[in-house]
């Protein structure tokens, strides 16, 4: 019900700001040597433009002259592939503890070891996603175990 009510007060801000001759100049600037300019006018206004900017984390100014209506928006992408060869992260993944009785199912601890090798002190975020094998179920206390971990930071 919340997107039909925002949908509903977008079309509602399209119809009352809405005008026939649209023309704006969009630039954005920064300290260091980047400056873009995008136009926006009747041809081009339901394309999508954009560009990158050259320093992120940065200070950068948007000055909009025209009339119309111009949406702006940033976005920060993660995740972003490193270069071949480079880790974030160390990886290592051992059994111990195995047993298999032949009249019961088998049963092993899985041992995983990772650490935070990038160029800065920390990382904040760190998603570990351990799928278990087919057949195999964890060991629920196992689990609370993970989740109480002092060793977490």
């Amino acid at each position: 019900q919340d997107t039909v009510i925002a949908l509903q007060a977008l079309a509602a801000y399209g119809e009352a700001t809405y005008n026939s001759v649209t023309q704006n100049v969009v630039k954005i600037t920064s300290k260091e040597p980047f400056e873009k300019v995008f136009i926006v006018n009747n041809e081009n206004r339901l394309l999508l433009q954009q560009t990158p900017l050259p320093e992120v984390p940065g200070k950068y100014s948007l000055i909009v002259n025209g009339s119309g209506c111009v949406l702006m928006q940033t976005a920060l992408r993660y995740n972003i592939h490193l270069p071949e060869g480079a880790f974030g992260f160390l990886l290592s993944v051992q059994t111990s503890n195995a047993s298999c009785p032949l009249d019961r199912p088998a049963k092993f601890d899985i041992v995983l070891i990772s650490s935070y090798t990038g160029k800065r002190s920390s990382s904040n975020m760190v998603i570990i996603d351990v799928k278990m094998l087919s057949g195999f179920v964890p060991v629920k206390s196992s689990l609370d175990k993970v989740n109480y971990r002092s060793k977490i930071k």
